[in-house]
């Protein structure tokens, strides 16, 4: 569960660093403004809803309700928000907050059972693709295939990176297998799933969506050509570790393996983080120096954090060595990244070709 105050500061925050889309900071706002008058009935259900739920990014909870209103919008024609969203064809032009008001006074009970149940996975082409990066410094250099597995994965989209923005000093040839966990796998033949991949994108970022229905496209294209292109498999959080070592051996020299999430471990309280974090290094100690694990993730401990961190992880002595590639400040609109840093924490002496 979220307390009023932090569902309030995180609206607030929210609003201010989304000034540049009209829409979701009126949303954000009006939520904030709603909340400070009282209890309205929305927010005892949504609090019902919440029960067992934890939410530890500051941006999680307001985020996940906000899906699962541009959900109800993208699912319902009638939907009085429809209007003033463009991902469902209105325009950004009047304040929602009325037609949010409407919304709010009798939300459907689909939109409960989404905020008690729904996992948010927001498709970024950017951060999604990063793993391409690691794969082709630590990977590329040695002609080593590796299977590339994410934790968290949605539809799989972030696995097809390199197929949806080629690069031709990356071979993407070296990926033996793409292999998605999720608790529940997001398929793109069904439509209500792909509403739930929009619905995590603000209503009012066009270009995120555009990036996002293109890379939706690839994938079914991909897959009309290899049906296994993108293998999903059904699989709690805390228990992929545990199935990727039961299922994916490590005793052929000649394959690796790149472990990969996203916006997933800094969803998780700290002590759940250091034993997932436990879990992975089980797996990945039997490849020795022929396994890598990647993060894209929030800077755990910043409590308004915008920055998402590049963390890699290998096994060394038999330990679980660590270093931060590099980040990015989206807030700020600052990159950093570590080259000579990260070299020497892969063992690398100069950078790969496909730098």
């Amino acid at each position: 569960m979220i307390r009023k105050e932090d569902f309030i500061a995180s609206a607030e925050r929210s609003a201010a660093n989304l000034s540049d889309l009209p829409v979701t900071s009126a949303l954000f706002r009006y939520l904030a403004a709603e909340l400070k008058k009282g209890d309205p009935a929305w927010w005892k259900r949504t609090l019902k809803a919440w029960e067992q739920r934890q939410f530890v990014a500051w941006t999680e909870a307001v985020n996940l309700f906000l899906t699962c209103v541009h959900f109800e919008a993208l699912d319902d024609a009638e939907n009085p928000l429809v209007p003033y969203f463009p991902s469902c064809g209105g325009t950004a032009e009047a304040d929602p907050s009325p037609a949010f008001a409407k919304f709010l006074a009798d939300p459907p009970s689909s939109f409960f059972e989404h905020l008690k149940s729904g996992e948010r996975r927001y498709y970024s082409e950017g951060a999604g693709s990063m793993w391409r990066f690691a794969a082709g410094l630590y990977f590329q250099p040695r002609g080593l295939p590796y299977y590339l597995v994410e934790v968290n994965t949605g539809a799989g989209i972030n696995l097809l990176a390199d197929v949806l923005a080629p690069d031709p000093k990356f071979d993407s040839e070296l990926v033996a297998a793409r292999i998605g966990f999720d608790c529940a796998p997001l398929l793109i033949d069904d439509i209500k799933h792909l509403r739930w991949l929009t619905a995590a994108v603000f209503p009012d970022q066009a270009p995120a969506i555009a990036s996002l229905d293109r890379a939706i496209a690839t994938l079914r294209k991909s897959r009309e050509r290899d049906a296994a292109m993108v293998q999903l498999v059904t699989c709690a959080t805390n228990l992929a570790p545990k199935y990727i070592a039961k299922n994916i051996p490590s005793d052929d020299p000649e394959v690796g393996l790149l472990l990969y999430n996203y916006l997933t471990t800094s969803r998780m309280a700290d002590t759940d983080y250091q034993a997932f974090a436990a879990e992975m290094l089980a797996v990945i100690r039997p490849w020795g120096d022929r396994a890598l694990w990647f993060e894209v993730e929030t800077v755990r401990g910043e409590l308004y954090s915008t920055t998402v961190q590049y963390r890699l992880h290998r096994v060394v002595g038999g330990l679980l060595a660590s270093h931060e590639m590099g980040r990015a400040d989206f807030a700020a609109r600052k990159d950093l990244y570590d080259a000579q840093g990260t070299l020497k924490f892969l063992g690398l002496s100069k950078p790969a070709q496909s730098e």
